[in-house]
């Protein structure tokens, strides 16, 4: 019944890109659309003006992505040189505080919200450090008149340290070339030790490029190498104080003098790959491309226990003993592997642009504690319509279909007043929720497949000086695949069901005083609603003085961030198999974090100071952003970020 569904579905959308092939008429304007615009707005003259002068700055730096390319919709956007929110550097602040973490940069993360994975096939299942790892559709192509350096670093209180640095160089429009480097150094906030005590070491850099050789101007070849090493002290949480004799004064807010399960475990998610995007012009409608990737991700965990009694240690309070034995080593390793192919046809109007395409998918799945290795291969038919009804009114219908029954079909709708997305996805069970083998548990499942409906709107209103945004999620959960109390991985019987309405508020109070909001309202239901949780009320609120001076050359920012989260029953973590799991013992409490800040621009130099948290001890001693796991204490923190462009 499934493959029949979605191989209807898949005729439909392919009925349908013929009909809409069939109403364009007159296919000759393609000549006159952008194809690529590496060559727009570069003119002979200005170059050399630019060139004559040195006058080169941010208005001669653009990028753009690959999908852009893909689906011929080139945007190129100039580099940010604002201070706004400068000082939210953290993975916690950057995502709206929209995600649950350990309480430290560079923990293992999820977002609260339900988010459909867009890769129907196989996973590897280990996704809870995806966000820092910079992935080849998240890769900025650059195209730059003079060489582009950006450098960011954000010093946090507590030794926790971002850095991100950019550099590209085009010696044309023919060749560009560039890398970035991102690193965090995070040392622990829970058991601190020393000064170097560190719980996170992250590299991520990838270097990146196009090549539009001279003598072969119709063809265009995007590429990219990345390279990811992510290590994670694990703590497993605080010790309950009311369970450790040793500290019977102690408190769940000790931060680094808080007693943690785990002592010497680690973490490791290391990702490499190589990927190449390669489109060629036939004539003025028709484009082929084709799309390589290979990418090998090698996750571990390694720990020595011992549960003989819980006054000596506290690993009991994680672990078990097993055959008898109360003490062992747990060393697991799994490297998942994919070699991805994808091959299409392309072409754009004025008005209207398509992508069809193959796609084929060589995955490994080797788990150390299991002989035989799994192998397979997937294949997949797709494509995409664009289609633009008024200048500023946009259609987009995208589709695909796994052979085998599983499939995506999303719809988008964009204009001034209203954006709309919906998407139907039915995706297979990864490779860990199937099959897993460890020291402390183990499973073999033969789960069905996920099915989600997922909808997003936007109303956009505007009235003088302020602009008025209500939006709502809605995620309709069908075998709802998640971890339950015992850490197991588990499929719901009936639906869940999540309603979450909200609004975004920014009103201009005068000329240098702004307000904005974001508020969520989250409403869980359906038969298997217990097994999905987040906060009933979320909120992020900032008043701000903005203060532009020399024409632009001097701003400043300075205001108060207030974020709330309301109490429920948090998904705690289990570092073995790295997934958040269902509990029902430790309740977070609501809270409100104050930060107060200072964002400051010369030029091109911008910087910030915060003092973060800054209600510790005025409201209470600290909060839970997970299950035993505060979230960062009253902190100072400050950053720079210093743009270059000769």
């Amino acid at each position: 019944m499934a493959v029949r569904k979605g191989f209807l579905i898949f005729l439909g959308f392919v009925g349908f890109s013929c009909w809409a092939l069939g109403q364009v008429n007159n296919l000759s304007s393609f000549k006159n659309a952008q194809t690529d615009s590496l060559l727009a707005a570069r003119s002979k003259a200005r170059e050399d003006r630019e060139k004559k002068t040195g006058n080169y700055g941010a208005h001669t730096t653009r990028f753009t992505f690959e999908e852009n390319f893909k689906f011929n919709n080139i945007q190129f956007v100039t580099p940010d040189t604002i201070p706004d929110n400068l000082h939210r550097f953290s993975d916690l602040e950057r995502s709206g505080y929209l995600i649950q973490n350990l309480g430290n940069i560079g923990t293992a993360r999820r977002s609260l919200f339900f988010e459909p994975s867009m890769t129907i096939g196989r996973t590897s299942g280990y996704h809870v450090y995806d966000d820092f790892y910079t992935t080849p559709d998240k890769i900025k192509y650059y195209d730059t008149r003079s060489p582009y350096t950006d450098v960011f670093a954000a010093f946090g209180g507590g030794g926790r340290a971002v850095t991100d640095v950019t550099f590209a160089l085009n010696d044309s429009v023919q060749f560009n070339i560039g890398f970035n480097f991102n690193s965090i150094r995070s040392d622990k906030q829970l058991a601190f030790l020393s000064r170097g005590d560190r719980q996170v070491k992250n590299n991520d850099w990838n270097i990146f490029g196009f090549l539009r050789p001279k003598k072969i101007p119709k063809y265009l070849l995007l590429f990219n190498m990345t390279q990811f090493d992510h290590e994670v002290s694990e703590q497993g949480g605080i010790v309950d104080p009311s369970l450790d004799a040793s500290n019977p004064e102690g408190s769940f807010f000790d931060y680094q003098d808080a007693n943690v399960i785990l002592d010497e475990a680690f973490s490791k998610d290391k990702r490499g790959g190589f990927h190449v995007y390669q489109q060629y012009d036939i004539d003025s409608i028709f484009q082929v491309y084709h799309t390589f990737n290979y990418l090998e991700q090698i996750t571990r965990f390694d720990d020595v226990y011992d549960v003989s009694s819980i006054s000596t240690t506290s690993d009991s309070l994680l672990y078990s003993g097993i055959g008898g034995q109360t003490s062992g080593t747990i060393a697991q390793r799994t490297t998942f592997r994919e070699v991805l192919n994808e091959a299409g046809l392309k072409g754009r109007t004025k008005r209207f642009s398509y992508t069809l395409f193959y796609r084929n998918r060589l995955l490994t799945y080797d788990v150390a504690q299991i002989t035989n290795r799994v192998n397979e291969t997937e294949h997949y038919l797709g494509g995409t319509l664009r289609q633009q009804i008024t200048p500023k009114i946009f259609l987009k219908a995208s589709g695909e279909l796994l052979f085998g029954g599983n499939y995506l079909a999303q719809g988008k709708f964009t204009s001034d007043f209203f954006d709309a997305t919906y998407s139907r996805i039915n995706n297979k069970p990864s490779f860990l929720v199937n099959r897993f083998e460890g020291e402390q548990r183990q499973w073999t499942n033969s789960f069905d497949n996920q099915v989600s409906d997922n909808l997003q709107g936007t109303l956009k209103l505007r009235a003088g000086n302020i602009s008025f945004r209500p939006f709502i999620r809605f995620n309709r959960i069908s075998n709802y695949t998640y971890f339950d109390e015992n850490r197991l991985a588990a499929q719901a019987a009936d639906d869940v069901v999540l309603l979450a309405p909200g609004f975004h508020l920014d009103w201009r109070i005068s000329k240098k005083w702004f307000w904005s909001s974001s508020v969520y309202y989250n409403n869980v239901t359906g038969g298997a609603s217990n097994t999905f949780r987040i906060p009933e009320t979320m909120a992020l609120t900032q008043l701000a003085y903005k203060n532009v001076l020399f024409d632009g050359k001097m701003i400043i920012q300075t205001g108060i961030d207030v974020h709330f989260r309301s109490s429920y029953f948090g998904q705690a973590y289990d570092p073995t198999s790295q997934q958040f799991y269902l509990q029902n013992s430790f309740e977070q409490d609501g809270f409100a974090k104050v930060d107060l800040f200072l964002n400051f621009k010369v030029q091109t130099f911008l910087f910030f100071v915060k003092s973060a948290h800054f209600n510790q001890g005025l409201t209470s001693d600290g909060y839970f952003i997970s299950p035993l796991f505060t979230g960062t204490r009253q902190t100072f923190d400050m950053g720079v970020r210093w743009s270059f462009y000769d």
